[in-house]
């Protein structure tokens, strides 16, 4: 018995504009919600550091009060430039994922390796079909 399933195009290697466009903004937007999910899960974090930090500083003596605050807000100030929730991509500049705009390339590479994965199982796919 034949299956009744309608072919799910996959996005090819070469596009028409309109139709590039189309696959860059769904990346754009998946890469933007998970950054967005990367953000939340260092709020999760960084509000208990904070209050901790606060805590470890009010039983400091005077002189050396307020340092572990700043290093909280450090880091926090470091993880936002890597993250670059919302500035552009930053390929030619960043050198290393912890760079600013490092998160740009771990993104890269999932993507990279996304593509590749699927080409695999499609090329998989049409040496079945040809049997």
């Amino acid at each position: 018995m034949k299956e009744n399933r309608v072919p799910v195009p996959a996005p090819p290697d070469v596009v028409s504009p309109e139709h590039a466009s189309r696959w860059r903004l769904a990346r754009d937007l998946g890469v933007f919600e998970l950054k967005l999910a990367v953000d939340g899960i260092k709020d999760l974090i960084m509000a208990p550091l904070a209050l901790a930090a606060f805590v470890a500083d009010m039983v400091m003596p005077k002189e050396s009060r307020g340092v572990f605050m700043r290093a909280a807000l450090h880091i926090g100030e470091r993880f936002e430039r890597w993250l670059n929730l919302y500035g552009l991509r930053r390929r030619d500049e960043t050198k290393t994922i912890l760079d600013e705009g490092g998160s740009d390339i771990i993104v890269d590479y999932l993507e990279s390796k996304t593509l590749e994965l699927h080409r695999g199982l499609r090329d998989r796919r049409k040496d079945r079909s040809k049997d």
